[in-house]
C-alpha cells in the first residue's frame, strides 16, 4: 500500500511539474508580435505628429528666435531617425506583416524619406536664418501640417480592405503634396 501510494504521489508530482513547465512558443511569439506592433504604432504616430508640429510652428514663425526653437525640434527629430524602425520592420520577412497591405510598405518608407528630406531642407534654411524664405513657404508648411492628421491613424495597421484602400488614397495624396526638389 505504501509503495502504491508512493508511486501515485510521484506520478502526480511529475504530471504537475510537466504541465506547469511547458510553455507554448506560439504564445511567446504572439506576445512579441503585439509588443512590436505597439512600438511601431507609437513611433509612427509620434513621428507624424512631430512633423505636423514642426511645419505648423514654422508656418506661424514671426521672428528669428522662434526659428532657433524650431531648428532644435528638427535636430531632435533627425537625430532619432524616424525611418529607422519602419525600415527594419518592413524589410524583415517575419515582421513586415504588421502592415497588412504590401503596397503600403513602400508608401510608408517613401513617406519617411520625404519627411526626412524635407526636414533637412528646412534645417538648411534655418541655419541661414532666412526668415523671409520661411515665410514665403508659409502656405506649403500649413498644407503639410494639416495633412499629417489624415494619415496619422490606425487604418495603416488594419486588415479591413475598405480602411486600407482609404488609407492608400490619403497617403498617395499626402505624398503628392511634398515639393519636388
Amino acid at each position: 500500500m505504501k509503495r502504491m501510494l508512493m508511486i501515485l504521489l510521484l506520478a502526480s508530482l511529475s504530471l504537475m511539474t510537466a504541465s506547469c513547465t511547458t510553455a507554448s512558443p506560439y504564445q511567446v511569439h504572439v506576445q512579441y508580435q503585439i509588443t512590436l506592433t505597439d512600438v511601431f504604432k507609437h513611433q509612427h504616430s509620434c513621428s507624424l505628429y512631430q512633423f505636423e508640429k514642426i511645419t505648423k510652428e514654422l508656418s506661424n514663425a514671426q521672428d528669428k528666435e522662434k526659428l532657433a526653437y524650431i531648428s532644435g525640434m528638427i535636430d531632435s527629430t533627425l537625430i532619432d531617425n524616424p525611418a529607422f524602425l519602419p525600415a527594419i520592420i518592413l524589410i524583415n520577412d517575419e515582421t513586415k506583416q504588421i502592415i497588412a497591405d504590401e503596397q503600403l510598405h513602400s508608401g510608408v518608407l517613401t513617406l519617411y524619406k520625404y519627411i526626412n528630406d524635407y526636414l533637412k531642407n528646412l534645417q538648411s534654411l534655418l541655419e541661414q536664418n532666412d526668415l523671409t524664405e520661411i515665410q514665403n513657404r508659409r502656405d506649403e508648411l500649413k498644407k503639410l501640417s494639416t495633412l499629417m492628421p489624415k494619415i496619422n491613424d490606425d487604418r495603416l495597421f488594419s486588415n479591413d480592405k475598405t480602411k486600407i484602400e482609404s488609407y492608400k488614397k490619403d497617403l498617395e495624396f499626402v505624398l503628392q503634396q511634398f515639393p519636388k526638389n
